[in-house]
């Protein structure tokens, strides 16, 4: 069997980054990235397209012997720089693959390979970067087994798929064959997709499994490299905001522990806005970013990465912690109108009883 495997990894760099402006990127000028167009897409719908840079391919010693990599960087606006490193394999059985889950590149991980790869880029971008990422976390990473022939031309891949059942969920799962309960081979390999004859996408939380008798695999690959971004945009977006919510929480204690109990905390109140229409608008462009009109094949791809990641509950995680963030910004507002409110009635009183004092005295 002859195919390869891509490794992805998705950083999040900023909150924002200009595209438009990028004029070059690791000596390279940048293209945007065109997916294939299905024939039932539409010709006037626009896809996102990221902008795409491919380094040389150059050949280096791994864990499992010498091997050409190929590396591509694309950049996408929403502040995401995703890196996909792919090596080409040829195997006898999907067990031999499963060294490729941790594979290494002169000894070291290709995960330091892609932060060092992402620090060059940054520093390139750096003009172009709308509220840089300070410490970065760690990338998000996904692997996917890409099989061009596992069957001889012709011939349906399900068949040999369903005999393959049991291998595919070890390789999947990084696990020996045999080990897997049928059970957990059932929920491994549950998210199956086909389209044509000799396709087929096995979607899993660590890795997916691709088979295409083209040898084609651009935009099943570009589907899960948007689902994979989104879920480390998710995934930060939820951490800063609870982040925030710990400092605001800490910082109205420490002004109401002051005695200032009728002034507005305007620096809170300001950061308070500023976070709000940032991670909305970030949550909402990352969102936006999946739209697939017409290609109904894709569109499935993507829901299967988006149900076996949780994006659903990433999404509904960022709306809920913006909902407190919202409660918190009207509590306080409503809070100290009402104590300046309360002061303003008793001065008025105060004012009235004296008017009466007076006029009693002559």
């Amino acid at each position: 069997m002859k195919g390869s495997v891509v490794y992805l990894f998705a950083f999040d760099v900023a909150n924002e980054v200009r595209t438009l402006a990028v004029p070059e990127v690791l000596s390279a000028r940048p293209t945007p990235f065109r997916m294939r167009p299905a024939s039932a897409l539409p010709r006037d719908v626009q896809v996102y397209q990221p902008l795409l840079i491919a380094l040389p391919p150059g050949e280096r010693a791994t864990s499992v012997g010498p091997l050409v990599v190929h590396t591509t960087v694309k950049v996408f606006e929403v502040g995401v720089v995703s890196i996909a490193f792919r090596v080409s394999v040829s195997v006898e059985a999907l067990a031999d693959l499963r060294p490729y889950h941790a594979l290494e590149v002169e000894d070291r991980p290709l995960s330091a390979l892609a932060e060092e790869l992402c620090d060059r880029v940054v520093a390139e971008l750096r003009p172009y970067l709308v509220k840089p990422t300070g410490t970065r976390p760690t990338p998000e990473a996904y692997t996917v087994f890409c099989l061009q022939d596992p069957v001889p031309a012709g011939e349906d891949v399900e068949p040999w798929a369903q005999a393959q059942r049991p291998a595919i969920a070890a390789l999947l799962a990084e696990e020996e064959e045999g080990r897997l309960s049928a059970a957990q081979v059932a929920e491994t390999t549950r998210l199956w997709l086909s389209y044509a004859r000799d396709d087929l996408a096995v979607i899993d939380w660590d890795a997916a499994l691709a088979v295409d008798g083209s040898g084609d695999f651009d935009d099943v690959l570009y589907v899960m490299e948007l689902a994979n971004l989104q879920l480390e945009q998710f995934r930060i977006l939820d951490d800063r905001l609870d982040a925030f919510a710990l400092q605001a929480y800490d910082d109205l204690e420490r002004h109401y522990a002051a005695g200032r109990r009728l002034r507005v905390p305007g620096r809170m109140l300001a950061d308070l806005r500023t976070i709000r229409v940032d991670i909305t608008k970030m949550s909402e462009e990352v969102a936006n970013i999946t739209k697939f009109v017409g290609d109904w094949y894709l569109a499935r791809v993507y829901i299967a990465c988006e149900e076996r990641f949780h994006l659903g509950h990433w999404q509904k995680s960022v709306a809920a912690k913006l909902q407190e963030l919202d409660d918190l910004y009207s509590l306080v507002r409503s809070e100290i109108e009402a104590r300046r409110m309360l002061l303003l009635e008793a001065t008025i009183v105060a004012l009235f009883v004296l008017d009466v004092v007076l006029i009693v005295l002559g």
